[in-house]
């Protein structure tokens, strides 16, 4: 799977990807939960959550698709698809879950975020999904806006643990049939 739009590509990442992806996830997570997540807790979690280790192994894990945005041959951005059991309020059929959709900060607002959703969803409907399913902070008001704009339902919250640190997130979803233009 690649594609492009305009200047960004798209690709699946693979096991040579693992680092950028790493280096990629610790830094965005961090710089999205530092003011709300004590700095110990966010560094436990992105240790564990972003090692080269675990992406390594999830970029070998038939469930698991990455999806690399490159401007050029720099990496911008990514998202992760994954077969995960969903909480009880996501009822679509055959639903995958959209795991994380990051850009790099520097990044932001140069259309990199609806070039990854668009090639994400696709690739879901690719994979054999029927339905796409995310969760988001609900303090992220601008990532809120943004999936609802891709046709994103909210249909509930749960808390969402980093370390001894709890969050609220909605739980959102869609239909990947729909084909939404943003």
């Amino acid at each position: 799977m690649a594609a492009e739009s305009g200047w960004i590509s798209i690709r699946r990442a693979g096991a040579k990807d693992a680092r950028v992806l790493s280096d990629m996830g610790a830094l965005t997570f961090t710089q999205s939960y530092a003011r709300i997540i004590p700095a110990e807790e966010l560094a436990s979690y992105t240790s564990r959550a972003f090692s080269l280790e675990q992406l390594k192994s999830e970029l070998t894990a038939p469930e698991i698709a990455y999806l690399l945005a490159l401007a050029g041959t720099t990496a911008c951005g990514y998202s992760k698809l994954a077969r995960t059991a969903p909480p009880l309020q996501i009822k679509g059929p055959n639903p995958v879950e959209l795991a994380r959709l990051y850009v790099l900060p520097e990044w932001t607002g140069k259309g990199i975020g609806t070039t990854l959703i668009r090639e994400s969803l696709d690739a879901a409907v690719e994979l054999g999904y029927c339905s796409c399913w995310l969760r988001v902070w609900t303090g992220n008001e601008r990532a809120i806006k943004f999936y609802r704009r891709w046709g994103f339902c909210e249909v509930g919250r749960e808390p969402y643990n980093v370390g001894r640190c709890s969050e609220m997130v909605l739980l959102m979803t869609r239909d990947c049939s729909k084909r939404c233009c943003a």
